[in-house]
Formats: structure tokens, C-alpha cells, sequence
């Protein structure tokens, strides 16, 4: 579990782990296409394998939010790719609006960062993939 709670290691970069965790998901989307069951199945188990995979991180670490998880990032950023199909402008977009939203915590997500446990720890993490999703969207929208 520690390796998933890590992205096989993505977390353990000594700088910025949370993008490397964010970058982790890009060849994710790619592979899923950003829809279907493929894509839906793979966001179903990781949502499912995030919170234990998350508290045994925490526990080894012995912190309420290790930067070594990412698998929190891999789920937001997923869960964010949603419904958009992969190309690389796509990405680099929604991958500069998700670590945005994830660093610069607002609403329901700065509140649930505030919160301690497995399940706070990934959820901030959808919020921003949910606030992400949406910013991306009205771009595209006003873009035409």
C-alpha cells in the first residue's frame, strides 16, 4: 500500500512531491482517454485503494499529512481529467489549474484540509480536482 500511497514513488521527490504525484496521473489520463469505462474503473479503484493506502502512509510516517502521499494528487487530478479527452494542451492546462486550486486551498477545500485523518487528506485533494474541472470548463467555454 505504501507504494501506491506514494506513487511508486513520486512521492518521496525531494522537491515539490505533490506535483511529481500530480505528473503520476498524466500517462493515467492518456491511457483512459479521459472517459469511458476504462477511465471510470480506474478512478472507482483508485478512489477505493486512496484512503487505507493513505492512513498507512501516515502511520509509518508518523504525520497527519505526509508530503510523501500522492496518491491524493493522482485521484484529485484524475477525478479532475474527467470527461476531457487527453491531448497535451489539455494537460498542461488542467495540470497548471489543479495544482493551483491544490496549493492555494479555498472553500470546502481549504476546510477540509484543515481537518485531520486518511479521508481529509484525499478529499482536499477532490475538491481541487472538482474545482479544477470546472475552471477548465469555463475556460473552454469563454475560449470558445
Amino acid at each position: 500500500m505504501r507504494s501506491i500511497a506514494t506513487g511508486f514513488g513520486a512521492g518521496f521527490c525531494p522537491v515539490a512531491p505533490g506535483t511529481a504525484g500530480t505528473l503520476v496521473c498524466l500517462p493515467l489520463w492518456y491511457w483512459t482517454g479521459g472517459w469511458g469505462a476504462r477511465h471510470a474503473i480506474l478512478l472507482a479503484v483508485l478512489l477505493l485503494v486512496s484512503v487505507p493506502a493513505a492512513r498507512e502512509e501516515m502511520a509509518v510516517t508518523g504525520s497527519s499529512d505526509p508530503g510523501s502521499v500522492v496518491i491524493d494528487e493522482i485521484v484529485g487530478m484524475l477525478l479532475a481529467s474527467t470527461g476531457i479527452p487527453w491531448g497535451w494542451g489539455h494537460a498542461v492546462l488542467l495540470f497548471l489549474l489543479f495544482r493551483a486550486f491544490d496549493v492555494f486551498k479555498f472553500g470546502p477545500a481549504a476546510w477540509l484540509d484543515a481537518r485531520k485523518g486518511p479521508v481529509y487528506v484525499v478529499a482536499d485533494d477532490l475538491a481541487a480536482g472538482v474545482y479544477a474541472a470546472l475552471a477548465y470548463r469555463g475556460i473552454a467555454w469563454l475560449a470558445g
